[in-house]
């Protein structure tokens, strides 16, 4: 895998509406070392940038595309501050491995910012995800008493019209059994101690991603399976010497129909209350066991509905201003 800074990057026009993120990174044939990367710390980042080079490239990497999830985090609602322990309900590891993208929204909707018109400064910006889930029983160091898996997500941006740079450093998440944050994100860099803040904010970059995985533990949202239309693969195959990969999007529609005929959505706006029932494992190890002779523990998954102007999320659901 050959290595460059981000400014060696060819920059192509891509005006077709086609081209994924993983698609253009497998087509480069190489990395690009982010703009945080201190010189002192290259040739670490090299070795780490190799092993995720490595995971890009396996055939069987689901690649699921979250563009809508990401609109409804941007635009869907006016909430700017989001709390990793309350705001996102199920962050279980749903993939050993999978790349999750999406790209930048149009506009950020914010009830203490106002609306920021990002499709200005970054009008074909994309931001991919590298997600994978260790279990605890095969983490090596010091770990939360509680946690069960490791969630960890290196994080790729595409600036702008080809400027793609990453991995940026590895994001860290300590998970238990029910899903939930229990310990403080930790972030694995190779920046100088003078750029760790602002090297911070990056976790803020993985919110949709978050987001998605709580939504992939609810029982009436699904994957959709997709691919490129033959004309466009044919075409980007030529151009790049690589297939676009087929990919998955989550299907929400239930969760529209809900907000329709609950939520009166088309005459109030998208801006109605929602919750999110938190899934639960259910123990059956001891006593009779599920069903009565199954020694097992099961995972009871979310729902989506929507709620009542007003109405109080019951206990174990997570509401979401939409």
């Amino acid at each position: 895998m050959a290595m460059t800074t981000h400014r060696g990057i060819n920059r192509k026009d891509r005006r077709s509406p086609m081209p994924r993120l993983i698609d253009d990174i497998r087509a480069a044939g190489r990395m690009a070392v982010p703009w945080c990367v201190s010189e002192s710390k290259l040739d670490l980042w090299q070795k780490h940038a190799q092993q995720c080079w490595d995971l890009l490239q396996k055939a069987d990497l689901p690649v699921v595309l979250i563009d809508n999830v990401a609109q409804y985090y941007f635009m869907g609602t006016d909430q700017e501050y989001w709390d990793l322990c309350d705001d996102f309900p199920n962050l279980a590891p749903p993939f050993e491995l999978a790349w999750f993208e999406h790209r930048a929204p149009r506009l950020i909707h914010s009830r203490e910012k106002g609306d920021t018109d990002v499709a200005a400064t970054m009008p074909r910006g994309r931001v991919g995800f590298l997600v994978f889930g260790t279990e605890r029983e095969n983490l090596v160091g010091e770990i939360a008493d509680n946690a069960r898996w490791v969630l960890s997500i290196e994080l790729f941006i595409d600036y702008d019209r080809g400027d793609i740079q990453g991995p940026h450093g590895t994001i860290h998440l300590a998970i238990d059994a029910e899903g939930k944050l229990v310990a403080q994100p930790w972030m694995q860099t190779f920046c100088d101690e003078s750029q760790g803040a602002q090297v911070a904010g990056y976790v803020g970059f993985c919110h949709p991603a978050f987001l998605a995985i709580s939504f992939m533990h609810c029982k009436n949202v699904s994957f959709i399976d997709e691919s490129v239309p033959k004309p466009l693969a044919k075409k980007y195959h030529a151009r790049t010497g690589i297939w676009p990969a087929k990919y998955k999007t989550l299907e929400i529609r239930p969760l529209q129909e809900i907000l329709r005929r609950e939520g009166k959505s088309e005459s109030t706006g998208l801006r109605h209350a929602m919750h999110i029932c938190r899934g639960h494992f259910r123990d059956y190890r001891q006593g009779k066991g599920l069903f009565g002779k199954y020694k097992t523990v099961v995972w009871t998954p979310a729902t989506v509905r929507g709620t009542k102007s007003g109405t109080k999320a019951p206990e174990r659901e997570y509401e979401i201003k939409l």
